[in-house]
């Protein structure tokens, strides 16, 4: 299992137009076992100045299934309409992380664990 984070804003007069994107990237991803965990919007900064305005994680199967994602998005053109709509955008992936079980073992093995690919 993967996540995608999108942390982004929508250009004004776009929303449309990402509206669209949505769908499109939605079926794809349905398509494909991949699910829309959590979105939101209208955030209250409690530390930082950096923020955006809306955000969507995905959960995708696995890491193949969210490159066959991306790569039937390139074929689509999907990409490019995303890019065109949005600023500020940050996608980025996580693999899970077990934060109880981390937080219950022994100092050594948490910082082990923390670095450690597949944990």
């Amino acid at each position: 299992m993967i996540y995608a984070v999108n942390l982004f804003d929508i250009l004004p007069g776009e929303e449309l137009h990402y509206r669209d994107y949505s769908i499109r990237a939605g079926r794809i991803i349905f398509g494909l076992g991949g699910h829309v965990v959590v979105s939101g919007y209208r955030p209250e900064t409690l530390c930082g100045d950096v923020s955006r305005k809306f955000f969507i994680v995905v959960e995708f199967p696995s890491r193949q299934v969210f490159q066959e994602f991306y790569d039937t998005g390139l074929k689509q053109g999907i990409h490019g309409l995303r890019e065109l709509t949005t600023t500020n955008y940050v996608w980025q992936l996580f693999e899970p992380w077990d934060l109880k079980a981390w937080v219950r073992s022994p100092i050594q093995e948490s910082q082990s664990r923390l670095y450690s690919k597949g944990q």
